[in-house]
């Protein structure tokens, strides 16, 4: 039977080619060489603190995603997928951006609102 699973230093690679830096330098940051993830050594297990280095340094990878190839919403829901979706960290990534904008329009909006509150105070007479 065929292995469609990826392992973990598949991801990191995966990772890896999406960051704005060179693959080596992300291997540096977390601490390891890309020999680790050519040949036979990259059927070794991914030691613990090369994880910690990820998700310290590169906080928008999914942690889920990372670790078993599923998606925290799978992981939730506790529906696994058979194949893994080759795109499914660039998915994460749009994910976290489009949060990451509907943050700043709502933090916006809180900022207008308290304005507006504090207009509206005055008008009232409310103002201490």
């Amino acid at each position: 039977m065929e292995n469609k699973f990826t392992n973990i230093k598949d991801r990191v690679v995966q990772v890896a080619e999406k960051q704005p830096i060179s693959k080596e330098e992300f291997f540096r940051v977390i601490g390891m060489t890309s020999a680790s993830f050519r040949g036979k050594a990259k059927e070794t297990p991914l030691n613990s603190n090369a994880i910690v280095n990820i998700i310290t340094n590169f906080p928008e990878v999914d942690l889920y995603w990372l670790l078993s190839g599923f998606d925290k919403k799978s992981f939730e829901s506790g529906e696994f997928v058979v194949e893994e979706s080759k795109d499914g960290y660039q998915k994460e990534c749009i994910r976290c951006l489009e949060n990451e904008k509907m943050i700043a329009v709502l933090q916006q909006q809180i900022v207008d609102l308290k304005s507006d509150k504090e207009d509206l105070k005055n008008l009232l007479g409310l103002k201490k």
